[in-house]
Protein backbone atom coordinates (compact mmCIF):
# COMPACT_ATOMS: atom_id res chain seq x y z
CA UNK A 1 0.00 0.00 0.00
CA UNK A 2 2.42 2.23 0.99
CA UNK A 3 4.75 1.90 -2.21
CA UNK A 4 1.78 2.35 -4.64
CA UNK A 5 0.99 5.42 -2.54
CA UNK A 6 4.65 6.90 -3.13
CA UNK A 7 4.33 5.83 -6.66
CA UNK A 8 1.52 7.72 -7.36
CA UNK A 9 2.59 10.62 -5.28
CA UNK A 10 5.82 10.14 -7.88
CA UNK A 11 4.08 10.57 -10.59
CA UNK A 12 1.93 13.45 -9.26
CA UNK A 13 5.01 15.90 -8.76
CA UNK A 14 6.53 14.74 -11.79
CA UNK A 15 3.59 15.31 -13.86
CA UNK A 16 3.34 18.81 -12.34
CA UNK A 17 6.49 19.80 -12.98
CA UNK A 18 6.67 18.74 -16.24
CA UNK A 19 3.21 20.64 -17.40
CA UNK A 20 4.10 23.63 -15.32
CA UNK A 21 7.33 23.57 -17.36
CA UNK A 22 6.07 22.19 -20.82
CA UNK A 23 2.03 22.54 -20.31
CA UNK A 24 -0.26 20.21 -21.55
CA UNK A 25 -0.23 19.81 -24.61
CA UNK A 26 3.89 19.52 -24.93
CA UNK A 27 3.76 16.98 -22.34
CA UNK A 28 3.25 13.27 -22.97
CA UNK A 29 2.73 10.07 -20.66
CA UNK A 30 6.05 8.77 -21.72
CA UNK A 31 8.16 11.71 -20.40
CA UNK A 32 5.90 11.86 -16.89
CA UNK A 33 6.73 8.09 -16.71
CA UNK A 34 10.68 9.64 -17.53
CA UNK A 35 10.59 11.80 -14.62
CA UNK A 36 8.81 9.69 -12.13
CA UNK A 37 11.51 6.92 -12.89
CA UNK A 38 8.77 4.24 -13.52
CA UNK A 39 7.07 2.62 -16.36
CA UNK A 40 4.27 3.71 -18.50
CA UNK A 41 2.04 1.23 -17.74
CA UNK A 42 2.42 2.30 -13.87
CA UNK A 43 1.71 5.63 -14.65
CA UNK A 44 -1.49 4.63 -16.61
CA UNK A 45 -2.43 2.17 -14.13
CA UNK A 46 -2.74 5.29 -11.35
CA UNK A 47 -4.26 7.47 -13.94
CA UNK A 48 -5.90 5.80 -16.96
CA UNK A 49 -5.30 9.29 -19.53
CA UNK A 50 -3.06 12.09 -19.48
CA UNK A 51 -6.44 14.47 -19.28
CA UNK A 52 -6.92 12.48 -16.03
CA UNK A 53 -3.45 13.14 -14.49
CA UNK A 54 -4.00 16.92 -15.45
CA UNK A 55 -7.29 17.64 -13.51
CA UNK A 56 -5.38 15.26 -10.73
CA UNK A 57 -2.51 18.20 -10.80
CA UNK A 58 -4.67 20.88 -10.98
CA UNK A 59 -7.05 20.12 -8.18
CA UNK A 60 -4.16 19.90 -6.13
CA UNK A 61 -3.12 23.54 -7.46
CA UNK A 62 -6.28 25.04 -6.70
CA UNK A 63 -6.09 23.44 -3.09
CA UNK A 64 -3.20 25.38 -2.88
CA UNK A 65 -4.18 28.52 -3.30
CA UNK A 66 -7.24 28.22 -1.42
CA UNK A 67 -5.16 26.66 1.55
CA UNK A 68 -3.78 30.02 1.54
CA UNK A 69 -6.33 31.96 0.70
CA UNK A 70 -9.57 31.24 2.13
CA UNK A 71 -8.60 31.89 5.72
CA UNK A 72 -7.27 35.71 4.36
CA UNK A 73 -10.33 36.33 1.66
CA UNK A 74 -12.69 35.54 4.47
CA UNK A 75 -10.43 37.65 7.12
CA UNK A 76 -10.63 40.70 4.30
CA UNK A 77 -14.32 40.52 4.06
CA UNK A 78 -14.74 40.89 7.35
CA UNK A 79 -12.36 43.25 8.96
CA UNK A 80 -13.38 46.44 10.39
CA UNK A 81 -12.64 49.57 8.75
CA UNK A 82 -9.54 50.04 10.83
CA UNK A 83 -7.88 46.82 9.64
CA UNK A 84 -8.86 46.57 6.16
CA UNK A 85 -5.28 47.70 5.25
CA UNK A 86 -3.39 45.62 6.90
CA UNK A 87 -5.61 42.39 5.86
CA UNK A 88 -5.52 43.44 2.56
CA UNK A 89 -1.69 43.50 2.64
CA UNK A 90 -2.00 39.76 4.58
CA UNK A 91 -3.76 38.97 1.38
CA UNK A 92 -1.20 40.20 -0.84
CA UNK A 93 1.54 38.84 0.95
CA UNK A 94 -0.32 35.24 1.31
CA UNK A 95 -0.61 35.00 -2.35
CA UNK A 96 2.60 36.16 -2.96
CA UNK A 97 4.57 33.95 -0.44
CA UNK A 98 2.55 31.02 -2.35
CA UNK A 99 3.76 32.10 -5.75
CA UNK A 100 7.59 31.96 -4.33
CA UNK A 101 7.49 28.33 -2.76
CA UNK A 102 5.13 26.83 -5.23
CA UNK A 103 6.49 28.50 -8.72
CA UNK A 104 4.38 26.05 -10.69
CA UNK A 105 1.26 27.41 -9.19
CA UNK A 106 1.09 30.29 -11.45
CA UNK A 107 3.34 28.59 -13.96
CA UNK A 108 0.46 25.91 -15.17
CA UNK A 109 -2.33 28.38 -14.77
CA UNK A 110 -0.38 30.81 -16.83
CA UNK A 111 -0.20 28.10 -19.47
CA UNK A 112 -3.88 27.65 -19.07
CA UNK A 113 -4.18 31.51 -20.01
CA UNK A 114 -2.59 30.59 -23.45
CA UNK A 115 -4.78 28.33 -24.10
CA UNK A 116 -2.87 25.07 -23.01
CA UNK A 117 -5.22 22.03 -22.14
CA UNK A 118 -8.07 23.84 -24.45
CA UNK A 119 -9.82 20.60 -24.79
CA UNK A 120 -10.83 20.83 -20.87
CA UNK A 121 -12.90 23.43 -20.69
CA UNK A 122 -14.55 23.30 -18.42
CA UNK A 123 -11.63 23.20 -15.25
CA UNK A 124 -11.95 26.84 -14.55
CA UNK A 125 -16.00 26.49 -13.72
CA UNK A 126 -15.33 23.27 -11.62
CA UNK A 127 -12.81 24.67 -9.93
CA UNK A 128 -11.15 28.05 -9.99
CA UNK A 129 -14.49 29.83 -10.45
CA UNK A 130 -15.79 29.20 -7.02
CA UNK A 131 -11.89 30.25 -5.32
CA UNK A 132 -12.22 33.25 -7.23
CA UNK A 133 -15.60 34.30 -6.72
CA UNK A 134 -14.80 34.19 -3.13
CA UNK A 135 -12.06 36.20 -3.61
CA UNK A 136 -13.72 38.85 -5.44
CA UNK A 137 -16.64 38.77 -2.64
CA UNK A 138 -14.26 39.56 -0.35
CA UNK A 139 -12.42 42.67 -2.74
CA UNK A 140 -15.36 43.79 -2.84
CA UNK A 141 -16.05 44.92 0.29
CA UNK A 142 -13.23 47.30 -0.37
CA UNK A 143 -13.88 48.33 -3.67
CA UNK A 144 -17.67 49.39 -3.94
CA UNK A 145 -16.79 51.99 -0.59
CA UNK A 146 -14.10 53.59 -3.53
CA UNK A 147 -16.05 53.09 -6.69
CA UNK A 148 -13.56 50.57 -7.89
CA UNK A 149 -14.53 47.28 -9.82
CA UNK A 150 -13.79 44.61 -7.63
CA UNK A 151 -13.26 41.65 -10.06
CA UNK A 152 -10.45 43.79 -12.22
CA UNK A 153 -9.31 44.73 -8.57
CA UNK A 154 -8.74 41.15 -8.10
CA UNK A 155 -7.21 40.32 -11.08
CA UNK A 156 -5.00 43.48 -11.47
CA UNK A 157 -3.54 41.66 -8.48
CA UNK A 158 -3.48 38.35 -9.52
CA UNK A 159 -1.65 39.40 -12.75
CA UNK A 160 0.98 41.67 -11.55
CA UNK A 161 1.88 38.50 -8.85
CA UNK A 162 1.84 35.60 -11.18
CA UNK A 163 3.96 37.86 -13.95
CA UNK A 164 6.25 38.87 -10.81
CA UNK A 165 6.48 35.13 -10.04
CA UNK A 166 7.48 34.00 -13.26
CA UNK A 167 9.45 36.46 -15.87
CA UNK A 168 10.09 39.01 -12.77
CA UNK A 169 11.92 42.77 -14.20
CA UNK A 170 14.73 43.74 -16.03
CA UNK A 171 17.35 45.74 -14.08
CA UNK A 172 19.67 48.43 -15.58
CA UNK A 173 22.16 46.33 -16.63
CA UNK A 174 19.50 43.84 -18.76
CA UNK A 175 19.34 41.14 -16.20
CA UNK A 176 16.24 39.70 -15.15
CA UNK A 177 15.67 39.58 -11.66
CA UNK A 178 12.69 38.22 -9.79
CA UNK A 179 11.18 35.91 -7.07
CA UNK A 180 14.41 34.65 -5.95
CA UNK A 181 15.67 38.04 -5.08
CA UNK A 182 14.93 38.86 -1.39
CA UNK A 183 15.33 42.49 -2.75
CA UNK A 184 13.36 42.44 -5.19
CA UNK A 185 10.51 40.40 -3.74
CA UNK A 186 10.62 43.35 -0.96
CA UNK A 187 10.39 46.20 -3.31
CA UNK A 188 7.70 44.02 -5.49
CA UNK A 189 6.03 43.31 -1.99
CA UNK A 190 5.54 47.59 -1.27
CA UNK A 191 4.53 48.51 -4.78
CA UNK A 192 1.92 45.91 -4.81
CA UNK A 193 0.62 46.89 -1.05
CA UNK A 194 0.64 50.50 -2.33
CA UNK A 195 -0.89 49.99 -5.42
CA UNK A 196 -3.85 48.28 -4.34
CA UNK A 197 -4.48 50.48 -1.12
CA UNK A 198 -4.64 53.59 -2.95
CA UNK A 199 -6.74 52.24 -5.50
CA UNK A 200 -8.99 51.63 -2.92
CA UNK A 201 -8.39 54.56 -0.83
CA UNK A 202 -7.51 53.05 1.82
CA UNK A 203 -5.47 54.42 4.90
CA UNK A 204 -1.75 52.76 5.66
CA UNK A 205 -2.00 50.21 8.35
CA UNK A 206 -0.86 51.72 11.52
CA UNK A 207 3.12 51.00 12.54
CA UNK A 208 3.44 47.58 13.98
CA UNK A 209 -0.34 46.42 13.11
CA UNK A 210 0.10 42.84 12.65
Amino acid sequence: MGSAEDGRAAIVRAATRLFAALGYDGSSIAQVADAAGVDQAEVTACFATKRELYIEVMRRARDSLADVISQRAEALMTAPPERRAQALHDFIDGYLDLCAARPEVPALWMHRWLSDASDIGDLEARSAQPLTAHIVDSVATLAEPAGADALHTTYTMIWCIHGFALSGVLTGGGLRCGIDDPEMVRRFRAHMHQLLSRGLRLPEPAAGAT
